[in-house]
C-alpha cells in the first residue's frame, strides 16, 4: 500500500531528515511526491541529493502538497502558521511535530475546519526506531489516520492517543532517549572503573540496553519477571540491584518523567 498524496515538510532539520529518509527507504511514497522547504540552502542541497523536491518559501510547499508536516521548533510555530493561514487549502492535512503545542493553538491560526494532527516522535527516528504517539482533531477521518500511521511507521512504531496524554508521553518517550543515553554512559563508565576499555564498555552497555528492550517487547513478560530471571540468590545481580535501590533509582526515573511532563505543560 502506497501513500498517493503529496507530502511537504516545512523545516529541514534532523527530524524532517529522519522522516524523509524513512519514507524513501520504505518506498510507500514516490520521491517526487515529497517536498521540503527551509531557509538554509545547504540543507536544501542535501535533501535535493535524496531526490525530493525543495523550496525556499513555505507558501510554495502549501500550494503544492496535500499533507503538510510542520517540522519546526515550537517557538516558530506561530510565525510559520501565520505565513500559511492565507494560502492553505481547506482539504490539507496538517501534521505538527512541535513539542508542547496543542492542536487548538494551530486551529486558532490556520482555521478550525482543517484536519490537524499532533505528533510526539523521538530522536531514535534518526535510525528508524522511533516511538511516536499522535492525536487528532475532529476533522481527521479514518482514512487520514491511516495515512498518518503509514508516515509514522516508516520511522518506527506509533500509537494513537487522546491529546490530553501527549504531555506525559513527551516526558516519557519524547525525553526518554536522553535518560537511556545517560544509563548507557553510566554503565560504560562503571565498566571503565572496573578495568575495561571505554570502547569495549560502551559496546557492552549499548548492546545490553538494546537487547533488554527487545526482550521486553518480544517476550511479553513484565520487566519485574525478567529481573527475576537474571537474579540468583546471593549472586552478582542482586548485589547490583541493592545498590541501585539504595540510591533510589526508581524514584529518580519516575521524578524525571514527572518533571519533563510538567515542563511540557508549561510550553503551551
Amino acid at each position: 500500500m502506497k501513500i498517493n498524496k503529496k507530502l511537504g515538510f516545512i523545516g529541514a532539520g534532523k527530524m524532517a531528515q529522519a522522516f524523509i529518509e524513512g519514507l524513501v527507504r520504505s518506498k510507500i511514497i514516490d520521491k517526487v511526491n515529497i517536498s521540503v522547504s527551509d531557509v538554509s540552502s545547504k540543507r536544501l542541497s542535501f535533501f535535493k541529493s535524496l531526490g525530493v523536491r525543495t523550496f525556499k518559501k513555505n507558501q510554495e510547499i502549501v500550494q503544492n502538497c496535500d499533507v503538510i508536516i510542520l517540522a519546526v521548533k515550537p517557538d516558530k510555530i506561530r510565525t510559520v502558521c501565520g505565513e500559511l493561514s492565507s494560502v492553505i487549502r481547506k482539504d490539507t492535512l496538517v501534521v505538527s511535530i512541535a513539542a508542547g503545542i496543542p492542536i487548538e493553538n494551530i486551529e486558532n491560526i490556520l482555521g478550525k475546519e482543517l484536519a490537524i494532527v499532533r505528533v510526539m516522535p523521538n530522536t531514535p527516528a534518526l535510525v528508524l526506531a522511533a516511538m511516536s504517539a499522535f492525536a487528532v482533531n475532529k476533522n481527521v477521518t479514518e482514512k487520514l489516520k491511516i495515512v498518518v500511521e503509514m508516515i509514522l511507521k516508516s520511522i518506527g512504531e506509533c500509537l494513537f492517543v487522546e491529546e490530553k496524554h501527549l504531555d506525559a508521553i513527551t516526558g516519557l518517550s519524547g525525553s526518554g532517549p536522553a535518560y537511556v543515553f545517560m544509563v548507557i554512559n553510566s554503565l560504560a563508565e562503571g565498566g571503565v572503573k572496573m578495568g575495561l576499555s571505554k570502547s569495549v564498555s560502551m559496546k557492552l552497555a549499548a548492546q545490553t540496553v538494546m537487547g533488554s528492550a527487545k526482550l521486553v517487547i518480544e517476550s511479553d513478560k513484565h520487566p519485574e519477571e525478567l529481573v527475576d530471571m537474571v537474579t540468583s540468590p546471593g549472586g552478582t545481580t542482586i548485589a547490583g540491584i541493592h545498590t541501585l535501590e539504595k540510591n533510589k533509582i526508581r524514584a529518580a526515573f519516575i521524578e524525571a518523567v514527572e518533571s519533563a511532563t510538567k515542563r511540557a505543560k508549561e510550553l503551551k
